[in-house]
């Protein structure tokens, strides 16, 4: 037995087992031209880090820089002035690693990026979406050769380009699961058009699902379930097949059959007396059948007096796929009418087996005949792997008794409480956020929590929450306040990311006015339960709820630094790409411009990094890594790293 190493050994088991210090903040501007933008941030397994974005050039790069350029083949896009790129970071910010782009004029930007791995495992293949600029329009889905860990990208293994506009161009719904296989939204939401999820493959190519109700071949299309079953396959095979998501429309989540629009089932919370096996039952007054002419009517009202409008595409707000078992997960919404005819949207979450077999699905509130008059639409999906659940973000436009599901009125939790359980005050004409979590396997409501700023010039906010982290701020279930618009998920534009940490832990990035901040934020808001207090500002800013969504554990503005006194100068930052790790959460975005000249001031920052700058140049790329007492650390000491620092490891005993 070899003493030394051993006694080093239990010294650094003691190491691991102390407390983690926090990381520094680090926030900074990056580009010189006045045209670069961050939009997305991705972890890999070595610790280092990719950055998404757009630029005119890479000229702002350190002189040296390793570039790989990337062949845009099978992309069609021609984006002059743009080239879309990839930077690798090192683990702490301080240094690029190498960019990948593709040629300049190509492709605008590099928008998404997802990997096919478990959170916690190898990193996987590496995919990517970004804007193109071509007559069709839309956005593009790619696969690199390589993931940067084991090998470096030098190709793309296939490009495919998705027709889309609205929404559905500008926020790029779409995920990829274990298998390599990637379902995206198309089309144009509320129109008059089309809109669909589709499947491609690992290799690019578009896929036959067993269990979705619309599928094409060569000679048009045909509708049935399952795609097993379609009667000409060896004279006119079946190439694909499509969720319609068009309202009316046969192929759409519409019941096949008169005993599935009959049958009654629960909520998601519980309540029993929801009609239809699909979620769109509920805007009309029979099935639609998938065979003859005539047998898929447009008739409504459903059994609660809703009824589609003539804008029938629906928007689909997010999409997740679950990388261990490839079951998917969608939420969207759909414009409606109604029972006195003022017109509606109506949101919902639907789970599917990999084949398409429908699991469940929920409408986020309770169905009563009351109806829920305020429009609420879904802005975002993810998996939480640690606790098996599915993460939603959702908004409402206004209050209404029968609106998302409360924090303080779940079932499954008796005595539990979210963060903010409802809608207070008497503003009603803005749109608040909602976070809800709900089981993977049955589609259950477990935590819910609202995500809704305070209104400037507030003064009925009831006691201080007792949390010490919040530093004497409202309570925001005292009282009863005005809030104001908070969006999350859906910034303006841009496809605002939803995270989930490794123990459930959920990271936001949201727009809001007078926004609640934690004592430890890089940049604070000035609190409003003081007598004068000064002035807040429109901002952007990232939060991260605890697992159970009853507490913060960071929330912290990254926008201009405003005038306190006058409230100008702030409101001038986009934050768009998000990551969580062991260190802190890692904000990607970008400093807003107008003529070329940024607006506002600049955001406070720290730690900026050789190849960073500290100003804004014009438009300017935005990156931040932040940490605080309940998010994030150094990483705890490796037992195994005194042997690596001067001692051989033990070789094994002899049986």
């Amino acid at each position: 037995m070899r003493l030394i190493p051993l006694l080093a050994l239990a010294a650094g088991l003691a190491l691991a087992a102390a407390p983690l210090a926090a990381a520094p903040n680090r926030v900074f501007y990056a580009g010189a031209s006045g045209a670069e933008r961050f939009h997305d941030v991705h972890a890999l397994s070595d610790g280092t880090l990719l950055v998404a974005g757009g630029a005119a050039d890479l000229d702002w790069l350190p002189p040296g820089t390793p570039r790989i350029e990337l062949p845009a083949d099978g992309i069609d896009s021609a984006s002059a002035g743009r080239i879309g790129f990839i930077l690798q970071l090192s683990a702490d910010l301080s240094s690029v690693l190498r960019v990948l782009h593709f040629p300049p004029g190509s492709v605008r930007d590099v928008f998404k990026l997802r990997s096919t791995e478990v959170p916690g495992d190898p990193t996987g293949s590496i995919y990517l979406s970004g804007n193109r600029d071509s007559a069709n329009g839309g956005y593009y889905l790619a696969r690199l050769d390589g993931n940067f860990v084991h090998s470096l990208p030098a190709a793309l293994l296939f490009a495919y380009n998705v027709r889309a506009s609205g929404d559905h161009a500008s926020r790029q719904p779409w995920d990829v699961g274990g298998d390599g296989a990637v379902v995206h939204a198309i089309g144009r939401p509320f129109d008059t058009e089309w809109a669909a999820i589709e499947k491609i493959d690992a290799s690019g190519q578009r896929v036959v699902v067993e269990h979705w109700h619309a599928h094409w071949r060569d000679a048009g299309e045909w509708d049935g379930t399952p795609a097993s079953s379609y009667p000409d396959a060896a004279t006119q095979p079946l190439r694909h097949s499509a969720i319609v998501m068009k309202a009316q429309r046969r192929g759409s989540l519409r019941s096949p059959s008169q005993a599935e629009f009959d049958l009654i089932g629960s909520d998601a919370n519980g309540n029993g007396g929801r009609k239809g096996r699909f979620p769109d039952d509920y805007y009309h007054a029979g099935p639609c059948l998938l065979q003859g002419s005539g047998t898929c009517p447009n008739t409504g009202p459903g059994y609660t007096g809703y009824r589609a409008n003539s804008y029938r595409t629906q928007r689909v707000g997010g999409i997740a796929i679950d990388r261990r078992s490839n079951r998917l997960y969608f939420g969207y919404s759909t414009q409606t009418v109604l029972p006195g005819g003022n017109p509606d949207f109506e949101p919902a979450i639907v789970a599917m087996a990999p084949d398409g077999e429908l699991l469940w699905w929920d409408r986020l509130y309770r169905e009563t005949n009351a109806n829920s008059p305020p429009d609420q639409y879904v802005d975002g999906l993810a998996i939480d792997y640690a606790n098996d659940r599915l993460l939603v973000v959702a908004r409402t436009h206004g209050n209404a008794p029968d609106n998302f599901w409360r924090g303080d009125q779940i079932a499954l939790a008796p005595g539990s409480a979210g963060f903010q359980q409802q809608f207070t005050g008497t503003n009603g004409n803005i749109h608040l956020s909602w976070l809800g979590a709900f089981r993977l396997d049955d589609g259950r409501v477990q935590a819910a929590t609202y995500v809704a700023e305070f209104v400037e010039g507030s003064t009925t906010y009831g006691a201080p929450h007792p949390d010490p982290l919040l530093d004497g701020w409202p309570n925001p279930n005292a009282g009863w306040p005005d809030l104001n618009t908070t969006r999350c998920g859906s910034n303006a534009g841009y496809s605002g990311e939803i995270e989930v940490g490794p123990e459930g832990e959920v990271a936001l990035l949201c727009l809001g006015r007078r926004t609640l901040t934690t004592r430890d934020a890089h940049q604070t808001m000035p609190r409003p339960n003081v007598p004068d207090p000064l002035a807040g500002s429109w901002n952007q800013f990232v939060r991260v709820y605890a697992p159970d969504l009853a507490g913060l554990r960071y929330s912290s503005l990254l926008t201009g630094a405003w005038d306190t006194g006058t409230g100008s100068g702030g409101d001038n930052t986009a934050l768009v790409g998000l990551a969580l790790r062991a260190d802190g959460v890692i904000v990607a975005g970008l400093h807003e411009a107008t003529a070329g000249i940024a607006d506002g001031e600049p955001v406070p920052v720290a730690e900026v990094p050789a190849w960073g700058e500290a100003l804004p140049q014009g438009e300017s790329a935005l990156l931040a890594r932040l940490s605080g007492e309940r998010l994030g650390g150094e990483p705890a000491p490796d037992p195994m790293r005194i042997f690596r620092d001067g001692f051989e490891p033990m070789a094994p005993e002899a049986p």
